[in-house]
């Protein structure tokens, strides 16, 4: 479905008009829409919308933690009948409460029109027998109802899952083993990390379960969506991955199920600017360590820019005092904007050119923080450990026969 590297915005809460701007400016491909973060009738309205400017849409059903209850996931028929107070197991356990989950979820699709179907998924925690036979029954309902009853276009499975549990080994093969053995076009892929390191991604050992899964994935020839991710999707595009997805929010930048839990309000808070970089593969806190930056007589602060059409605001100034932004909405343009330039690094490129840049940008990125920690100081909203952790884990999990392998996955596309 995806020839190409591609991005994904990942619809978060109050994410219309960043996606309405996001295509004028002509720097995303797509939406991955969001049944509790927006009402049944403006998501159809948005994905007109989308359709129209020629992006792909899709749908994440959200059912990773079926008792989530929001005024907005109310207005879909299958939460309303199925979810939040009104769940109980026999939907997902019961082949014809299923059957009837799955017709509910494809009919919604069907009305917002999207160009592939992502099935229902509820969150795997651990991966124990009863969890994953419970999610190999639920995905194969879908697609034998998908196939019989619905349009034909490609089906991703959502494989919404836990990092702790990704990190073993052993549980690791045991999942895709299972999840191998069904049959969708892809995978839409999240995994969930502890807050204190999901954003971004470090820990060597979890950097490399988490690419080891995808790299599999590839290897067994499912296209992939990889889901609520952010900076790391350098690494996965390098392994040769289909498409990421990333949001405005730090809840749609990484996976965390407390966006679901029913008490939990969603909605992120605070007045803290962030400015990304991808010469530092970072999130600069504005007005502390890009205040270093700019303050320091002897760097060159355009050796940090990534020249969007949102940082004159950031950049014009000409004192350190007056840096900011002038809205949050920039530094969320911002974002998306740098996003999909990551995603046109890896187009029209083999996969070992792909490689090369991933390796590049890496090695570019580590440099240049040296220089900083030399030259000026630490900057304390740059995870340093990132730039080993990543290196390693990328250079660990390819060997050449996964190379040639995925290659010849590419070159069927």
């Amino acid at each position: 479905m995806f020839d190409e590297p591609t991005f994904l915005i990942q619809f978060g809460y109050n994410g219309q008009t960043l996606v309405e701007r996001a295509f004028e400016g002509d720097h995303a491909d797509g939406v991955i829409l969001s049944p509790t973060d927006y009402e049944y009738d403006k998501n159809q309205n948005l994905a007109r919308k989308v359709n129209r400017w020629g992006g792909t849409v899709l749908f994440d059903p959200q059912f990773y933690i079926p008792r989530t209850q929001r005024p907005a996931a109310e207005t879909y028929p299958y939460f309303e009948e199925k979810g939040g107070d009104n769940f109980e197991t026999v939907v997902v356990s019961e082949k014809k409460s299923r059957q009837e989950l799955c017709r509910q979820i494809i009919n919604v699709q069907d009305t917002i029109d999207v160009d592939a179907y992502i099935t229902p998924a509820r969150y795997l925690d651990t991966f124990s027998d009863r969890k994953i036979e419970g999610w190999v029954r639920l995905t194969k309902t879908f697609l034998e109802v998908a196939e019989e009853e619905g349009r034909d276009i490609p089906v991703f499975a959502s494989l919404p899952i836990s990092g702790a549990s990704l990190n073993e080994q052993d549980p690791r093969d045991k999942l895709l083993d299972r999840i191998t053995s069904v049959t969708p076009d892809g995978f839409y892929v999240s995994v969930e990390y502890d807050r204190y390191r999901q954003h971004p991604l470090f820990g060597a050992s979890e950097v490399y379960s988490y690419l080891d899964l995808l790299k599999n994935l590839r290897y067994n020839h499912f296209d992939i969506v990889l889901g609520h991710t952010h900076q790391i999707a350098h690494l996965a595009l390098g392994l040769g991955i289909n498409a990421f997805a990333s949001g405005h929010y730090k809840n749609t930048r990484a996976f965390d199920t407390d966006r679901w839990i029913p008490e939990d309000s969603g909605f992120g808070g605070g007045s803290v600017f962030y400015y990304y970089t991808d010469e530092l593969l970072a999130d600069l806190r504005v007005e502390q360590d890009l205040q270093v930056l700019y303050a320091s007589p002897g760097f060159d602060i355009d050796r940090i820019r990534m020249y969007s059409p949102y940082e004159n605001d950031l950049f014009g100034s000409t004192s350190p005092e007056e840096a900011e932004w002038k809205a949050a909405g920039a530094e969320w343009d911002h974002w998306i904007w740098s996003c999909y330039q990551m995603s046109r690094k890896y187009r029209d490129k083999s996969l070992r050119e792909r490689i090369e840049t991933t390796e590049s940008v890496l090695e570019n990125a580590s440099n240049l923080y040296d220089e900083i920690k030399t030259d000026v100081s630490p900057l304390d909203s740059v995870e340093e450990d990132i730039y080993a952790d990543w290196e390693t884990a990328f250079d660990s999990v390819r060997s050449e026969a996964d190379i040639r392998e995925i290659e010849r996955v590419l070159a069927r596309i």
